[in-house]
């Protein structure tokens, strides 16, 4: 029976049908595919779009509060290191008033120390 098709000549019906039941479908699949990977791709390069905005938007204060900090963290880091060494410079400072005070002390109590004893004498 095969032979007998094989020898018959084709007509336009049997093209006709092989079109429809062959070469139809598998360009439908093949059209299918092609515009399905390009929705794909137009898809989530909109998705990745809208969520790079979005996530842009969520974070911008962030980001902005964060700059914030940051420069609040310097300035106290730079008036702390200034309280410091304002300390250091202050103790030094009362260290250097308190020697001089000790001595003007001790020259005070030699003077009284005189004057009592010339007191005594007289």
């Amino acid at each position: 029976m095969l032979e007998n098709n094989l020898q018959k000549p084709l007509t336009l019906e049997d093209l006709g049908k092989f079109t429809e039941d062959v070469l139809l479908p598998a360009i439908e699949e093949m059209i299918d595919q092609k515009l399905e990977a390009k929705l794909e791709a137009k898809l989530e390069a909109k998705l990745e779009e809208k969520l790079e905005s979005k996530l842009e938007k969520k974070l911008s204060p962030i980001w902005q509060e964060l700059r914030s900090i940051r420069q609040d963290l310097k300035r106290l880091e730079e008036k702390v290191d200034r309280i410091a060494k304002a300390s250091s410079e202050d103790i030094i400072a009362v260290n250097t008033e308190v020697e001089k005070l000790k001595r003007r002390v001790t020259l005070v109590e030699k003077h009284v120390q005189n004057h009592a004893h010339v007191l005594q004498t007289n």
